[in-house]
């Protein structure tokens, strides 16, 4: 099973790249909007979050740090804002407010995982 979890761990950077990439695809365009890749990454990510949480909960994958649960759902809100980020900003007839909160906070995710 740790194998599942390795692959999870991996899925949940390629979902964090996905948005980073959809982000500056927008800004070397200037464009400035949202794109696809953004709700493929947080999608992604949330999916792979939600997975890897249970897996260590259920004690499928033994692990000897306590999860923070406090960080999991502040992230967990956050992938949420982005996905809605997306959709708002898809129909909006000015959609760079929702293209730079996409990059705010998913830059505010990246320093929760890392920095807490």
């Amino acid at each position: 099973m740790d194998i599942v979890y390795t692959l999870l761990v991996v899925l949940h950077v390629v979902g964090i790249v996905a948005i980073a990439f959809g982000f500056f695809k927008e800004l070397a365009n200037k464009t400035f909007g949202v794109n696809v890749a953004m709700l493929h990454g947080a999608s992604t990510q949330l999916l792979t979050g939600v997975l890897m949480v249970g897996l260590r909960e259920s004690g499928v994958v033994a692990d000897d740090e306590a999860l923070d649960m406090s960080k999991i759902a502040l992230k967990l809100v956050i992938a949420l804002a982005v996905i809605a980020a997306y959709s708002i900003g898809k129909r909006k007839s000015e959609p760079k407010l929702y293209w730079g909160l996409v990059g705010a906070l998913t830059l505010t995710n990246i320093v929760i995982a890392v920095a807490l």
